[in-house]
C-alpha cells in the first residue's frame, strides 16, 4: 500500500526524497486534479505510469516545476527565452516546447516537442521544491475516466501500485491546465 506523505515530515520527506531518486511513482495534489508523477529521467517509472493510466505512449507526459532554471535543460537552446517570456499567464499553461536532445521519448511520445508547465499551486510547487527537480505531471485516472480529486480514491484505485501520496490539497481550477504551443500560440487543449 502507498505510504500518505505529509511535506512537514522532515524525516518521511528525506525518504521519499531517496525513493525519488530511484523512480519511485507518485500521486500528488495539482491545481485541479490529483496527478502522477515520478522523475523525469527513469524510463521504468514513466512505463508504470503509462500503464496504471492506460495511456497512449504516444501522446507524451507533462513535466511540472516550480521554476523556470530547473527546466532550461530540457528546452531547445533557441526556444527557451521564448519559453521565460510566455510562461507568466494568469491561468495554468503549459507549454508545448521544442525539446532538448537529453529528454527522453516517453516523455515526448516520440516527438520533438515537450509539455511544460511552471506551476504557482502551493503543494505542487512545494514537492518541487523538495525534490529539487522538475516532475512528470499527468492526471491520475485511467485515460478516458474522470480525474481522481482526493487521497481516499487515489489510494482505493491505486494505493497497491504506487509508492506514495502526498497530503495536500488541490488547488481551486476546475478545468485541466490549458496547453498551447509555444511557437504557433494554437490551443491544444482549453482549460484552466
Amino acid at each position: 500500500m502507498a505510504k500518505i506523505l505529509n511535506l512537514n515530515d522532515k524525516n518521511e520527506c528525506v525518504k521519499f526524497q531517496k525513493s525519488f531518486l530511484k523512480g519511485s511513482v507518485f500521486a500528488y495534489p495539482t491545481e485541479a486534479v490529483f496527478g502522477l508523477g515520478c522523475i523525469i529521467n527513469n524510463k521504468n517509472s514513466i512505463n508504470k505510469i503509462l500503464d496504471l493510466k492506460k495511456r497512449d505512449a504516444s501522446k507524451g507526459l507533462i513535466v511540472i516545476s516550480d521554476n523556470i532554471e530547473k527546466v532550461r535543460n530540457l528546452i531547445n537552446d533557441d526556444h527557451f527565452k521564448l519559453f521565460v517570456q510566455n510562461s507568466g499567464a494568469a491561468v495554468p499553461t503549459t507549454w508545448l516546447c521544442p525539446a532538448s536532445k537529453i529528454v527522453l521519448s516517453e516523455v515526448t511520445g516520440g516527438s520533438n516537442k515537450i509539455a511544460i508547465r511552471i506551476t504557482r499551486h502551493e503543494a505542487s510547487c512545494n514537492l518541487c521544491k523538495l525534490l529539487d527537480s522538475p516532475i512528470i505531471s499527468t492526471s491520475a485516472n485511467v485515460t478516458g475516466e474522470k480525474p481522481m480529486t482526493n487521497m481516499e480514491e487515489i489510494l482505493d484505485y491505486f494505493g497497491n501500485n504506487i509508492d506514495y501520496v502526498i497530503n495536500d490539497r488541490i488547488g481551486e481550477s476546475t478545468k485541466p491546465s490549458r496547453i498551447l504551443d509555444l511557437i504557433t500560440k494554437k490551443v491544444l487543449r482549453d482549460g484552466g
